[in-house]
């Protein structure tokens, strides 16, 4: 019969690096960095510029900055993943924010001054890549824009201006001026409650109204956090803001929040529908300038370095590519390369620590009781241990009396005289 000590080794030696790979698995998953997929692709007109807005087209496969720096709209070319660059439109005056309207082929521009420019991103059109149309908003200053397919607005905050405009986009004439008495930065439009949300730094809260009515009907004050950029996942009902030393994660239902400090001091945040993805960046100095993701849920998935002038990010849903502005022109990374392991290898990770001495208690055990069955089955059991006990003793009394007789001489039979 083959030894059961091998044959446990052979066993625990195919069945731990198993488990180890599992374990493996997490920690590699947790490690990797998206900083392992960035890639620069220069381009000096866009490392010249200064930026606010950043909005990806998945209709005609565009990128397009504001370029405040040189009153331009720079547009890449995203259709592959090697971005190029195809040219820069002049606005005339700064640009702030940008919304895409993918369903019409426009692109909406807030404009210092108070006018909103409307481009034709539709290929083919005799106006391609031109301004249109300028709308009069009637406000010193046009600052971050959000536009609902479902309704054919276009909301636009006013900064210092205390408020927020509506345009319908159909006859590009501002309709509504909702007056908040408090600087405004980004407004988001829900599809699913049909609200207005609007982030004010200055009350360090979410502002919520009705469009229709133009009142309040809730305040989201966030502790520790004034919020700038904002965007919602309707989905699930969850808002991420970007704050002045953090990121907060608010419940739009329940009102439950957060902060967290996985992308400190963010500025604006977008998310996409497609990709179920929140992009926060959060320009600081030359080496502390980061771009986060997180995922639908408000997880943390991953963060790279950027530069100063990286204010917003966007995503490629095509090539899963997040772009920003770098220090050559570019940079763009793979998000999902550090997206943390699926649930399942969290769990079989976890049970690796407990289910390694477990099996190989129970690999000793069961081979232990198949080596008794064999033994027992050919009736071949071998000494007892009473057994050799009694040859010991039998043993131990023979090595005795042949020192007695050694010592004493031999024992005489009964009726024997010793000699005098």
């Amino acid at each position: 019969m083959k030894p059961a000590g091998p044959l446990v080794a052979a066993l625990w030696a195919a069945v731990v690096p198993m488990l180890v790979a599992a374990g493996g698995a997490v920690l590699l998953g947790a490690c990797t960095s998206c900083q392992s997929t960035v890639r620069q692709a220069a381009m000096p007109v866009v490392a010249a510029g200064t930026f606010d807005g950043v909005v990806a087209d998945p209709a005609s496969r565009q990128l397009y900055l504001a370029d405040g720096a040189n009153n331009n709209v720079d547009v890449v070319d995203i259709s592959t993943a090697t971005p190029q660059f195809v040219r820069a439109l002049d606005v005339t005056t700064a640009p702030h924010g940008l919304a895409i309207a993918s369903d019409t082929h426009l692109l909406y521009v807030g404009l210092t001054g108070g006018e909103v420019a409307v481009i034709d991103t539709q290929y083919g059109s005799p106006r391609y890549l031109q301004v249109v149309t300028r709308i009069v908003a009637d406000t010193p200053e046009v600052d971050l824009l959000d536009y609902s397919a479902q309704t054919k607005r276009l909301f636009a905050s006013t900064g210092a201006g205390g408020g927020v405009i509506a345009i319908d986009t159909t006859t590009n004439k501002m309709i509504r001026r909702y007056a908040l008495g408090v600087p405004t930065e980004q407004p988001r439009y829900n599809p699913v409650d049909g609200l207005l949300y609007v982030s004010s730094p200055t009350t360090a809260s979410v502002i919520q109204f009705d469009p229709i009515t133009g009142v309040a009907t809730r305040d989201y004050f966030i502790k520790g956090c004034r919020p700038t950029g904002l965007a919602i996942n309707p989905a699930k009902q969850l808002a991420v803001t970007a704050c002045g030393g953090s990121t907060g994660l608010l419940n739009l239902q329940t009102g439950a929040h957060e902060v967290t400090r996985a992308v400190a001091a963010s500025d604006l945040v977008t998310y996409d529908l497609a990709a179920d993805r929140f992009m926060v960046a959060a320009p600081h100095g030359d080496k502390d300038s980061m771009v986060g993701v997180f995922d639908g849920s408000g997880t943390f998935i991953g963060s790279v370095s950027a530069t100063p002038n990286a204010h917003a990010a966007a995503i490629d849903t095509a090539h899963g590519l997040v772009y920003t502005v770098g220090a050559t022109g570019l940079i763009s990374f793979l998000p999902s390369a550090c997206a943390p392991p699926p649930d399942w290898i969290k769990f079989l990770g976890g049970l690796s620590v407990f289910a390694v001495p477990l099996l190989a208690a129970a690999l000793f055990l069961f081979l232990y009781a198949r080596r008794l069955m064999r033994r027992a089955s050919r009736g071949d059991d071998g000494p007892s241990f009473h057994d050799l006990q009694q040859q010991d003793l039998a043993t131990e009394r023979e090595r005795m009396r042949a020192f007695e007789d050694a010592v004493l001489g031999p024992q005489l039979s009964p009726g024997m005289q010793p000699e005098p």
